[in-house]
């Protein structure tokens, strides 16, 4: 058992009773009566409105009303961000966005600790980004974005001029229990403490006056910094806008290009789409049927009302012409948008205004923090020089003995002090200046954001001008897309006009399988009951003869009954004689080339041919076994790539005659054969009509596959072709290297034998050197009949020719001498 441990709520003591709550809903209730403190700052001024609501009335509503002082309600306009989007209730209300709001106003405060933890230290201005999760809330008014606003208020700061007393205060010294000195001595002493008490105030003047024109100026930057960050907002919530105008119509004009594109060559081929309809002839039991009716149609086009569609077709050719003369106003309007702005001049414009804020920034605290701290201890100084001349006219006053010696210490203090009053009012003036020059820069800010907002009110109204006429093109298109559907119906008319047929052949097969098995179905059944008859006379007839009349009365009363007949009640076909017979000779499927129906006519629907089996469930195991042998038959041809599915159909339609169909068994009627035929029949147009929906173009997931593949085999074809050139190459390359080197080598050996032939130009008889000329004659018959070459000479050894360079018997041989051997003869 939980333990529940309750408060008593003094706030809930009503009439002495004493009411119990939980800890839980009580600290609930505590943290919703809690106010919450959100800051709104102005975009135009820089000035910051602290607001302070509970839970439930934080709401756009209640912080209007609390700014309807500033501005009416009705000319407010708050962004909340990053990103910098219009408020909602719920948004403000949610615990993450008051905690970055929060944040934010940390992030503001430069007397804030920085975050390395030097509290000392002041932080700088815009010296955040978006990192850290911080949001600001800013307040714009409408009447400052129009064009007639007036200019903004130039901006004063405060003190302007300093108040400097001309009057000391009371003095702190009492003469003779009197407030005012009687004695001569005295009052000379009295005018030198009453001109430092003078100078003690004078000072305190220029000491205070430089804080209130420190705190004046940190004010004004602060305020300034405002008005940077509302311009980043502003210019955030722009940029979203523009690329939104961007995105919409970037889109539109893809769809709006592809639309027309298609409308376009549908209007300028209507003639031709008229003349193709004249030349497809109807089927010879449609025009039958036509004439039986009393009218005359031959082809398509006479099932058309051509003069409508051609009225049709000519307002939508009007539309069409319009639709474009507005979409080239839009892109005028679009580029006139662009061209009015120059967003990197803008944003570097608005980067150089932050950084004369930051400059400012630092300027005042550099020169006006240093001034304020020196003003400050010139003030001290006096201050103390004052208690210092009390002291010494003090001691005076009471010691006669003393006064001479005072007058020469007040005359050496007054001269040591005569320089710090002019210094602090010199410093008060450079305070003074650096004051309005901030203050001046403030009012050239204000100047300046007020001329960017409304140039981006204008750019945002632009924008909303765009993104209006993007809303009424896209619904003119699509009208016109709606209205072009009746001109599609021509283009169509080819396709659905095969269709059309297809499945007239599919439902009349479909009547005639129906009417083929019920036949077959009561004939069997008949068939069934005559032997059931013969079998019970039999049994009747013969064991039936010895039972007892308790078997026919009591135990089976039907015993000696005839079976019941079979006579159902089938619904008539009615729908099949009005069916024309398109399946007679003389039908040939269409091919038309399907554009713009290719997702509708690619896919195959999986149910309708599932549905073609349920026709055979009540056949024969053989029978079912024929049929998954003829679409085997089927699928074999269809892979083998030689025939169009046209042709496969055909050839399925014509195997599945009464010549396909064997009998299995032999109680087979000729009914169930018939049956089974008509069944094989209709599961063929089924499969025909599936066929020629794929027949058509493929879906864009097989094109994109089939695409793939063919790339991929293209790159490999691409490959192996560049492999072979390569290899192609680098065998020609070898070759010509070679061919390369023989040719130097044959040069070389030709100039080698020039070379010879210049020096041994005669025929050698003596000496026999590599490069001579030498003559061979033969001395006989050789071996395998071969003759032996002596070189010409008159010297020994001989010089045999050897026989590898010797072709046949010849005469004799005259060379040149490559190669020299020396041999021993034998013993």
């Amino acid at each position: 058992i939980t333990k529940t441990t309750y408060l008593i709520h003094d706030s809930l003591r009503l009439n002495g009773i004493t009411s119990k709550v939980p800890k839980s809903q009580l600290k609930i209730m505590n943290t919703s009566s809690n106010p919450i403190q959100i800051r709104v700052l102005a975009a135009n001024t820089g000035v910051c409105y602290p607001i302070s609501l509970l839970g439930d009335e934080l709401t756009i509503q209640h912080i209007q009303r609390h700014l309807a002082a500033v501005i009416p309600a009705r000319d407010q306009i708050l962004l909340l961000g990053p990103p910098y989007k219009v408020p909602k209730d719920s948004s403000l209300r949610s615990p993450d966005i008051i905690s970055a709001l929060q944040l934010g106003d940390l992030e503001d405060d430069p007397t804030q600790p920085l975050m390395d933890g030097n509290a000392s230290a002041r932080k700088p201005i815009l010296a955040t980004t978006e990192k850290s999760g911080s949001r600001r809330l800013f307040l714009f008014s409408k009447q400052a974005l129009a064009d007639s606003a007036p200019d903004p208020t130039p901006c004063h700061l405060s003190p302007r001029d300093i108040h400097i007393p001309t009057v000391p205060d009371p003095s702190p010294i009492i003469y003779d229990n009197s407030p005012e000195p009687t004695s001569p001595l005295h009052q000379a002493l009295s005018i030198y403490e009453r001109r430092f008490m003078l100078h003690v105030c004078q000072g305190k003047a220029y000491a205070d006056g430089s804080d209130l024109r420190l705190e004046a100026a940190r004010n004004c930057i602060l305020e300034q910094a405002v008005m940077v960050r509302a311009l980043r907002a502003a210019v955030s919530n722009l940029s979203d806008h523009w690329n939104n105008a961007a995105r919409t119509r970037a889109e539109f004009t893809s769809f709006y290009l592809q639309k027309m594109d298609e409308h376009g060559q549908i209007l300028n081929s209507l003639e031709g789409i008229l003349e193709g309809l004249s030349k497809i002839g109807l089927h010879h039991e449609l025009k039958a049927i036509a004439r039986m009716n009393g009218r005359v149609m031959e082809t398509l086009l006479d099932t058309v009302p051509v003069e409508r569609e051609r009225k049709w077709a000519g307002q939508c050719q009007t539309a069409y012409a319009t639709l474009q003369g507005h979409f080239e106003d839009l892109k005028l309007e679009f580029e006139d948008l662009v061209a009015s702005s120059n967003r990197e001049e803008e944003g570097r414009s608005d980067l150089e205004a932050e950084t004369i804020v930051k400059n400012l920034d630092k300027e005042v605290e550099d020169v006006m923090v240093k001034l304020r701290c020196e003003q400050g201890k010139r003030s001290c100084r006096l201050t103390e020089d004052h208690k210092a001349v009390v002291g010494v006219v003090l001691n005076a006053v009471q010691d006669d003995d003393r006064i001479q010696a005072a007058f020469t210490t007040l005359e050496t203090m007054s001269k040591a002090s005569t320089e710090i009053l002019p210094s602090m009012e010199k410093d008060d003036s450079t305070l003074k200046e650096v004051m309005i020059k901030v203050a001046d820069a403030k009012t050239v800010a204000m100047t300046r954001i007020n001329t960017r907002l409304r140039q981006i009110s204008q750019a945002q109204r632009k924008i909303q001008r765009v993104l209006k006429t993007v809303s009424g093109l896209r619904a003119a298109l699509g009208q016109q897309c709606e209205n072009m559907t009746h001109v599609e119906h021509l283009v169509q008319l080819p396709a659905a006009y095969n269709d059309f047929l297809s499945e007239i052949k599919r439902r009349l097969s479909y009547g005639d399988a129906v009417t083929s098995i019920s036949t077959a179905m009561f004939e069997r059944l008949t068939t069934i009951r005559g032997d059931e008859v013969k079998s019970r006379e039999k049994f009747l007839h013969g064991s039936g003869r010895h039972l007892m009349p308790s078997f026919f009365d009591m135990f089976v009363p039907t015993l000696a009954t005839q079976p019941p007949s079979f006579t159902p009640q089938l619904p008539a076909m009615v729908e099949l004689d009005s069916l024309p017979r398109v399946d007679t000779v003389g039908y040939l499927p269409m091919q038309v080339e399907k554009e713009n129906n290719n997702g509708e006519r690619g896919d195959l629907n999986t149910d309708t041919v599932q549905e073609t089996s349920s026709l055979t469930e009540s056949l024969p195991r053989s029978d079912l076994e024929r049929d998954e042998a003829a679409s085997t038959l089927s699928r074999d041809a269809a892979g083998k790539g030689e025939e169009t599915p046209a042709s496969i159909i055909v050839t399925v339609d014509e195997q599945s005659g009464d010549g396909m169909i064997l009998c299995s068994k032999n109680h087979t009627t000729k009914a169930e054969i018939d049956a089974e035929r008509k069944t094989l029949a209709y599961e063929n147009a089924t499969l025909r009509q599936a066929l020629e929906r794929l027949g058509g173009k493929s879906p864009q997931s097989f094109i994109d596959d089939a695409k793939s593949k063919d790339k991929e085999g293209s790159e490999k074809d691409e490959s192996c072709t560049l492999q072979l050139q390569l290899d192609r190459t680098k065998e020609d390359l070898d070759r010509a290297m070679k061919q390369l080197d023989q040719t130097n080598a044959a040069l070389i050996e030709i100039k080698t034998d020039e070379k010879l032939g210049k020096v041994c130009d005669k025929i050698s008889h003596s000496n026999f050197r590599v490069g001579d000329v030498a003559l061979f004659m033969p001395t006989g018959r050789g071996s395998a009949g071969k003759r032996t070459y002596l070189a010409f000479h008159s010297n020994c050894p001989h010089r045999y020719l050897s026989t590898e360079s010797i072709g046949g018997n010849p005469d004799y041989v005259l060379g040149r001498i490559i190669y020299h051997e020396e041999l021993v003869a034998g013993v």
